[in-house]
């Protein structure tokens, strides 16, 4: 290939790029999150207020799941290595079936599955403020009380990251694939930028 036409479609290539780049500004604020009261692997409390100053990346998942929470587990795994860079950038893992995922069972699952706890959290509680907070706060799917009480092996959850912002408000669903943990970077690096000041 001649090199002007390499070229030229090397500077396509970064224009298009610096095209698809965002500004906070750019990432809707889709509401905010109630308060609610949980508690994580350490069995410290997990509050809005925990939330608040930091930027989450959530999940709903389970530990005893064998369909879709490896992959979920696994994309967070991956994201948190590729965003090593943004200190603000924390995860949460929050159990849909509260019953059985005890602060001891989610330690034992974080430490089984060499999860990095610096900052992630996984999170439990009541069932009722668990589903209060996945239905009414995150505003998305969980099973229902049967589900869980029979121990089902695939509780019907969410399979979307949640991005929250530093002010505990929802900016973002992305899918489980690779084109929706693109976006959520992309969206989570651009809220972690402070805007520039206009002169």
């Amino acid at each position: 290939m001649p090199f002007k036409a390499l070229l030229l479609i090397c500077s396509l290539g970064l224009l298009l790029v610096g095209c698809s780049k965002k500004s906070a500004a750019d990432v809707p604020v889709l509401g905010a999150l109630p308060e609610f009261g949980l508690i994580d692997q350490d069995q410290k409390a997990f509050t809005r207020e925990t939330m608040e100053g930091e930027i989450w990346v959530s999940a709903f998942v389970f530990t005893h799941c064998r369909s879709t929470c490896p992959r979920l587990t696994a994309h967070m795994k991956g994201l948190q290595a590729r965003l090593s860079d943004v200190p603000a950038a924390n995860f949460v893992s929050v159990s849909v079936d509260p019953r059985n995922d005890t602060p001891e069972v989610i330690k034992a699952y974080m430490v089984k599955n060499e999860l990095d706890e610096r900052n992630w959290r996984f999170v439990t509680g009541e069932e009722e403020a668990i589903r209060r907070v996945v239905i009414d706060g995150f505003r998305v799917g969980m099973g229902d009380e049967e589900s869980s009480a029979q121990g089902a092996e695939d509780i019907m959850h969410s399979n979307s990251f949640v991005l929250v912002d530093q002010k505990a408000q929802v900016r973002g669903y992305y899918r489980a694939n690779n084109d929706g943990i693109a976006d959520l970077e992309r969206d989570l690096r651009a809220i972690s930028t402070p805007a520039t000041p206009v002169r």
